[in-house]
Protein backbone atom coordinates (compact mmCIF):
# COMPACT_ATOMS: atom_id res chain seq x y z
CA UNK A 1 0.00 0.00 0.00
CA UNK A 2 1.58 3.18 -0.79
CA UNK A 3 -0.03 6.61 1.48
CA UNK A 4 0.61 9.90 -0.35
CA UNK A 5 0.57 12.86 1.55
CA UNK A 6 -1.17 16.11 0.00
CA UNK A 7 -1.10 19.57 1.44
CA UNK A 8 -2.20 21.79 -1.90
CA UNK A 9 -5.08 24.01 -0.58
CA UNK A 10 -8.20 23.55 -2.50
CA UNK A 11 -8.20 19.95 -2.22
CA UNK A 12 -11.13 19.33 0.32
CA UNK A 13 -13.21 21.87 -2.04
CA UNK A 14 -12.08 19.56 -5.09
CA UNK A 15 -13.58 15.93 -3.35
CA UNK A 16 -16.44 18.06 -2.25
CA UNK A 17 -17.07 18.79 -6.11
CA UNK A 18 -16.37 15.53 -7.31
CA UNK A 19 -19.21 14.28 -5.37
CA UNK A 20 -21.41 16.77 -6.36
CA UNK A 21 -20.34 16.24 -9.98
CA UNK A 22 -21.46 12.79 -9.35
CA UNK A 23 -24.80 13.01 -7.38
CA UNK A 24 -25.58 15.33 -10.31
CA UNK A 25 -24.29 12.72 -13.16
CA UNK A 26 -26.61 10.37 -11.02
CA UNK A 27 -29.95 12.67 -11.18
CA UNK A 28 -29.61 12.89 -15.36
CA UNK A 29 -30.20 9.16 -15.50
CA UNK A 30 -32.67 7.59 -17.69
CA UNK A 31 -36.01 5.74 -15.73
CA UNK A 32 -35.46 2.76 -17.65
CA UNK A 33 -35.47 -0.40 -15.25
CA UNK A 34 -38.14 1.69 -12.91
CA UNK A 35 -40.50 -0.84 -14.47
CA UNK A 36 -38.84 -3.60 -12.44
CA UNK A 37 -40.26 -1.79 -9.33
CA UNK A 38 -41.57 -4.47 -6.96
CA UNK A 39 -40.88 -7.86 -8.71
CA UNK A 40 -38.08 -8.97 -6.02
CA UNK A 41 -38.92 -10.89 -2.76
CA UNK A 42 -37.24 -10.41 0.29
CA UNK A 43 -36.44 -6.85 -0.12
CA UNK A 44 -35.77 -6.55 3.60
CA UNK A 45 -31.74 -7.63 2.61
CA UNK A 46 -31.58 -4.06 0.89
CA UNK A 47 -31.40 -2.43 4.02
CA UNK A 48 -27.65 -1.24 5.18
CA UNK A 49 -26.81 -2.27 8.17
CA UNK A 50 -23.59 -0.61 9.58
CA UNK A 51 -24.32 3.02 9.93
CA UNK A 52 -21.08 4.30 8.64
CA UNK A 53 -22.21 3.12 4.97
CA UNK A 54 -25.71 4.43 5.63
CA UNK A 55 -24.43 7.72 6.62
CA UNK A 56 -22.11 7.90 3.26
CA UNK A 57 -25.22 7.40 1.87
CA UNK A 58 -25.04 3.16 1.13
CA UNK A 59 -21.49 4.13 -1.03
CA UNK A 60 -19.58 1.88 1.23
CA UNK A 61 -18.87 -0.97 -0.94
CA UNK A 62 -15.21 -0.23 -0.91
CA UNK A 63 -14.77 0.74 2.46
CA UNK A 64 -16.44 -1.82 3.91
CA UNK A 65 -14.50 -3.38 6.65
CA UNK A 66 -14.30 -5.54 9.87
CA UNK A 67 -17.05 -8.14 11.08
CA UNK A 68 -19.95 -6.39 9.31
CA UNK A 69 -18.80 -6.26 5.82
CA UNK A 70 -20.04 -9.17 4.76
CA UNK A 71 -23.70 -7.49 4.57
CA UNK A 72 -21.70 -5.42 1.55
CA UNK A 73 -18.77 -6.81 0.70
CA UNK A 74 -17.79 -10.12 1.87
CA UNK A 75 -13.90 -9.57 0.67
CA UNK A 76 -13.82 -6.28 3.52
CA UNK A 77 -13.14 -8.93 6.27
CA UNK A 78 -9.35 -9.87 4.98
CA UNK A 79 -6.78 -8.87 6.91
CA UNK A 80 -8.31 -8.42 10.17
CA UNK A 81 -5.95 -7.84 13.09
CA UNK A 82 -8.27 -9.41 15.49
CA UNK A 83 -11.37 -11.22 16.25
CA UNK A 84 -13.85 -8.65 16.41
CA UNK A 85 -17.59 -8.29 16.50
CA UNK A 86 -20.50 -5.99 15.16
CA UNK A 87 -23.86 -4.96 16.45
CA UNK A 88 -26.30 -3.38 14.26
CA UNK A 89 -29.81 -1.70 15.00
CA UNK A 90 -32.11 0.30 12.52
CA UNK A 91 -35.62 1.78 13.92
CA UNK A 92 -37.25 1.38 10.24
CA UNK A 93 -40.67 3.21 9.39
CA UNK A 94 -44.16 1.85 10.37
CA UNK A 95 -42.18 0.76 13.76
CA UNK A 96 -39.68 -2.04 12.67
CA UNK A 97 -37.17 -3.39 14.39
CA UNK A 98 -33.68 -4.31 12.20
CA UNK A 99 -31.25 -5.78 14.34
CA UNK A 100 -27.49 -7.46 13.19
CA UNK A 101 -25.01 -8.65 14.71
CA UNK A 102 -21.39 -10.06 13.19
CA UNK A 103 -18.11 -11.94 14.11
CA UNK A 104 -14.80 -12.01 12.19
CA UNK A 105 -11.76 -13.33 13.13
CA UNK A 106 -8.24 -14.07 11.51
CA UNK A 107 -7.39 -17.47 10.22
CA UNK A 108 -3.72 -17.81 10.21
CA UNK A 109 -0.85 -15.63 9.01
CA UNK A 110 -1.58 -14.60 5.58
CA UNK A 111 -4.41 -12.56 6.13
CA UNK A 112 -7.48 -14.93 5.52
CA UNK A 113 -10.75 -14.42 7.42
CA UNK A 114 -13.76 -16.11 8.73
CA UNK A 115 -16.82 -14.62 10.03
CA UNK A 116 -20.62 -15.22 10.58
CA UNK A 117 -23.61 -12.94 10.68
CA UNK A 118 -27.35 -12.67 11.96
CA UNK A 119 -30.04 -10.49 10.53
CA UNK A 120 -33.48 -9.93 12.23
CA UNK A 121 -35.97 -7.76 10.35
CA UNK A 122 -39.96 -7.77 12.09
CA UNK A 123 -42.79 -6.43 13.70
CA UNK A 124 -46.42 -7.04 15.21
CA UNK A 125 -49.76 -5.91 13.09
CA UNK A 126 -52.94 -5.59 14.18
CA UNK A 127 -55.10 -8.11 11.56
CA UNK A 128 -57.78 -6.29 9.36
CA UNK A 129 -60.25 -7.68 6.87
CA UNK A 130 -62.55 -6.19 4.17
CA UNK A 131 -65.66 -6.59 7.31
CA UNK A 132 -63.30 -5.83 9.92
CA UNK A 133 -61.28 -2.71 8.61
CA UNK A 134 -60.77 -1.82 12.06
CA UNK A 135 -59.27 -4.79 13.13
CA UNK A 136 -60.00 -8.44 13.94
CA UNK A 137 -59.26 -8.03 17.79
CA UNK A 138 -55.94 -10.31 16.60
CA UNK A 139 -52.10 -9.42 16.20
CA UNK A 140 -49.94 -11.22 13.71
CA UNK A 141 -45.88 -10.76 13.31
CA UNK A 142 -44.53 -10.61 9.97
CA UNK A 143 -40.58 -11.21 10.06
CA UNK A 144 -37.23 -12.05 8.43
CA UNK A 145 -34.32 -14.08 9.44
CA UNK A 146 -30.82 -14.35 7.94
CA UNK A 147 -28.05 -16.33 8.94
CA UNK A 148 -24.69 -16.04 6.89
CA UNK A 149 -21.31 -17.64 6.70
CA UNK A 150 -18.44 -15.96 4.85
CA UNK A 151 -14.71 -16.18 4.06
CA UNK A 152 -12.08 -14.04 2.46
CA UNK A 153 -8.11 -13.95 1.85
CA UNK A 154 -6.02 -11.75 0.22
CA UNK A 155 -4.04 -13.23 -2.66
CA UNK A 156 -1.33 -10.56 -2.83
CA UNK A 157 -0.56 -7.41 -1.19
CA UNK A 158 -3.49 -5.96 -3.33
CA UNK A 159 -5.92 -7.91 -4.46
CA UNK A 160 -8.61 -9.49 -1.52
CA UNK A 161 -11.74 -11.86 -2.94
CA UNK A 162 -14.23 -13.11 -0.41
CA UNK A 163 -18.31 -14.70 -0.06
CA UNK A 164 -20.65 -16.09 1.27
CA UNK A 165 -23.53 -18.27 1.86
CA UNK A 166 -26.92 -17.21 3.81
CA UNK A 167 -30.17 -18.94 4.52
CA UNK A 168 -33.36 -16.75 4.98
CA UNK A 169 -37.04 -17.15 6.12
CA UNK A 170 -39.52 -14.90 5.54
CA UNK A 171 -42.74 -15.10 7.74
CA UNK A 172 -45.56 -13.80 6.70
CA UNK A 173 -48.36 -14.18 9.24
CA UNK A 174 -48.04 -17.56 9.85
CA UNK A 175 -49.55 -17.34 13.25
CA UNK A 176 -53.18 -16.31 11.29
CA UNK A 177 -52.28 -18.36 8.16
CA UNK A 178 -49.96 -16.69 6.49
CA UNK A 179 -47.11 -18.45 4.42
CA UNK A 180 -43.38 -18.75 4.94
CA UNK A 181 -40.70 -18.42 2.76
CA UNK A 182 -36.93 -19.81 2.80
CA UNK A 183 -34.42 -19.97 0.24
CA UNK A 184 -29.97 -19.74 0.18
CA UNK A 185 -27.93 -17.31 -1.63
CA UNK A 186 -24.39 -16.22 -2.52
CA UNK A 187 -22.51 -13.37 -1.84
CA UNK A 188 -19.20 -12.58 -3.94
CA UNK A 189 -16.58 -10.03 -3.63
CA UNK A 190 -13.52 -7.76 -4.41
CA UNK A 191 -11.19 -5.36 -2.93
CA UNK A 192 -8.47 -3.82 -4.82
CA UNK A 193 -5.96 -1.37 -3.36
CA UNK A 194 -4.59 0.84 -6.36
CA UNK A 195 -2.44 2.12 -4.31
CA UNK A 196 -2.39 6.49 -5.47
CA UNK A 197 -4.47 8.28 -2.51
CA UNK A 198 -4.09 5.07 -0.71
CA UNK A 199 -7.30 3.95 -3.18
CA UNK A 200 -9.65 0.97 -3.25
CA UNK A 201 -11.50 -0.51 -5.79
CA UNK A 202 -14.29 -2.89 -5.36
CA UNK A 203 -16.64 -5.09 -6.72
CA UNK A 204 -19.94 -6.75 -5.23
CA UNK A 205 -22.53 -9.34 -6.39
CA UNK A 206 -25.22 -9.70 -3.47
CA UNK A 207 -28.16 -11.82 -3.20
CA UNK A 208 -27.57 -14.15 -5.99
CA UNK A 209 -29.54 -17.12 -5.94
CA UNK A 210 -32.91 -18.80 -6.94
CA UNK A 211 -36.69 -17.55 -6.66
CA UNK A 212 -38.62 -17.63 -3.70
CA UNK A 213 -41.68 -19.34 -3.34
CA UNK A 214 -44.18 -18.81 -0.31
CA UNK A 215 -45.33 -22.14 1.08
CA UNK A 216 -48.97 -23.07 0.99
CA UNK A 217 -51.92 -21.98 -1.14
CA UNK A 218 -54.42 -19.20 -0.86
CA UNK A 219 -58.55 -18.95 -1.65
CA UNK A 220 -58.68 -16.66 -4.96
CA UNK A 221 -61.90 -14.61 -5.40
CA UNK A 222 -61.47 -14.64 -9.00
CA UNK A 223 -60.48 -18.03 -9.96
CA UNK A 224 -62.78 -19.35 -6.80
CA UNK A 225 -60.06 -21.77 -6.26
CA UNK A 226 -56.96 -22.76 -4.10
CA UNK A 227 -53.95 -20.61 -6.02
CA UNK A 228 -50.31 -20.89 -5.63
CA UNK A 229 -48.15 -18.30 -4.53
CA UNK A 230 -46.17 -16.70 -7.35
CA UNK A 231 -42.36 -16.91 -6.67
CA UNK A 232 -40.21 -13.68 -7.06
CA UNK A 233 -36.44 -13.15 -7.34
CA UNK A 234 -34.08 -12.09 -4.77
CA UNK A 235 -32.75 -8.60 -4.65
CA UNK A 236 -29.87 -9.23 -6.67
CA UNK A 237 -27.12 -6.32 -6.78
CA UNK A 238 -24.29 -5.20 -8.73
CA UNK A 239 -22.16 -3.03 -7.24
CA UNK A 240 -18.80 -1.03 -8.33
CA UNK A 241 -17.55 1.24 -5.56
CA UNK A 242 -14.02 3.06 -5.51
CA UNK A 243 -12.61 5.30 -2.50
CA UNK A 244 -10.03 7.98 -2.11
CA UNK A 245 -8.02 10.02 -0.11
CA UNK A 246 -7.71 13.07 -1.52
CA UNK A 247 -6.49 14.55 1.34
CA UNK A 248 -4.28 13.39 4.55
CA UNK A 249 -2.36 15.86 7.10
CA UNK A 250 -1.18 13.73 10.33
CA UNK A 251 -4.16 11.76 11.64
CA UNK A 252 -6.76 14.40 9.84
CA UNK A 253 -7.99 12.49 6.39
CA UNK A 254 -11.02 13.41 4.15
CA UNK A 255 -12.09 10.39 1.85
CA UNK A 256 -14.31 10.22 -0.98
CA UNK A 257 -16.64 7.68 -2.40
CA UNK A 258 -19.01 6.11 -4.55
CA UNK A 259 -20.46 3.66 -6.26
CA UNK A 260 -22.70 2.50 -9.07
CA UNK A 261 -25.17 0.43 -8.43
CA UNK A 262 -27.11 -2.03 -10.76
CA UNK A 263 -30.34 -3.89 -8.85
CA UNK A 264 -32.79 -6.44 -10.26
CA UNK A 265 -35.99 -4.47 -9.50
CA UNK A 266 -34.95 -1.13 -9.73
CA UNK A 267 -32.90 1.65 -12.03
CA UNK A 268 -29.54 1.11 -12.06
CA UNK A 269 -28.01 4.55 -9.52
CA UNK A 270 -25.06 6.30 -8.57
CA UNK A 271 -24.48 6.62 -5.00
CA UNK A 272 -21.63 9.19 -3.38
CA UNK A 273 -20.20 9.69 0.14
CA UNK A 274 -17.95 11.97 1.91
CA UNK A 275 -15.98 11.40 5.38
CA UNK A 276 -13.91 13.33 7.22
CA UNK A 277 -12.08 11.85 10.20
CA UNK A 278 -10.35 13.83 12.87
CA UNK A 279 -7.44 12.76 15.04
CA UNK A 280 -7.88 9.30 14.13
CA UNK A 281 -10.65 9.52 16.75
CA UNK A 282 -14.03 11.38 15.13
CA UNK A 283 -15.71 10.89 12.61
CA UNK A 284 -18.52 13.29 10.17
CA UNK A 285 -20.23 12.04 7.46
CA UNK A 286 -22.65 13.07 4.58
CA UNK A 287 -23.96 10.99 1.63
CA UNK A 288 -26.79 11.27 -1.52
CA UNK A 289 -28.63 8.54 -3.22
CA UNK A 290 -29.94 11.07 -5.76
CA UNK A 291 -32.21 8.54 -7.53
CA UNK A 292 -33.88 6.94 -4.57
CA UNK A 293 -37.73 8.74 -4.16
CA UNK A 294 -37.20 9.01 -0.48
CA UNK A 295 -34.44 8.70 2.13
CA UNK A 296 -32.19 10.41 -1.00
CA UNK A 297 -29.76 12.39 2.24
CA UNK A 298 -27.78 10.49 4.56
CA UNK A 299 -25.46 11.72 7.78
CA UNK A 300 -23.46 10.60 10.62
CA UNK A 301 -21.31 10.95 13.05
CA UNK A 302 -18.83 8.52 14.63
CA UNK A 303 -16.70 7.73 17.33
CA UNK A 304 -13.08 5.20 17.90
CA UNK A 305 -12.24 4.22 21.57
CA UNK A 306 -9.12 2.87 21.82
CA UNK A 307 -9.30 -0.34 23.95
CA UNK A 308 -5.89 -2.80 25.07
CA UNK A 309 -6.04 -5.07 21.61
CA UNK A 310 -7.86 -2.56 19.20
CA UNK A 311 -10.11 -0.12 18.97
CA UNK A 312 -13.90 0.22 19.47
CA UNK A 313 -15.92 2.34 16.99
CA UNK A 314 -19.32 3.54 17.66
CA UNK A 315 -21.49 4.77 14.54
CA UNK A 316 -24.50 6.98 14.51
CA UNK A 317 -26.27 7.83 10.94
CA UNK A 318 -29.08 9.85 9.92
CA UNK A 319 -31.55 9.61 6.99
CA UNK A 320 -33.71 11.83 5.70
CA UNK A 321 -37.06 9.95 4.95
CA UNK A 322 -38.91 12.24 3.25
CA UNK A 323 -42.83 11.09 3.84
CA UNK A 324 -41.35 8.16 5.81
CA UNK A 325 -40.16 10.32 8.45
CA UNK A 326 -36.39 9.96 9.89
CA UNK A 327 -34.05 6.63 9.64
CA UNK A 328 -32.19 6.42 12.63
CA UNK A 329 -29.35 3.85 12.37
CA UNK A 330 -26.63 2.71 15.05
CA UNK A 331 -23.89 0.04 15.11
CA UNK A 332 -20.60 -0.73 17.60
CA UNK A 333 -17.49 -2.81 16.89
CA UNK A 334 -15.50 -4.37 19.92
CA UNK A 335 -12.79 -6.50 19.31
CA UNK A 336 -12.33 -9.29 21.23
Amino acid sequence: MVRRRISRPGVIGTAVALVLVLSHAATAQTNLGSQRVATASATFLKIGLDARGAALGGAYTALADGPMAPFCNPAGISNLKTASGGFGYALWPADINVVAAAYARPLGGEGAAFGVSAEYVGTTMDETTEFYPTGTGRTFSYSDILFGVSAAKPFNDRLSIGGSVKFIREDLGSGIGGPVAQSWLVDAGTVYMIGALNGRLAISLTNFGPYLRPSGTYDSHVRRDQVTYASFSPPTSFRMGLSLEPYRKGANIVTVATEVVHVSDNQETVRAGVEYQLQDHYFLRAGMDPAADAARFSAGLGVKIPLSKSDMRIDYAYTDGGPLLAIHRWSVLVPF
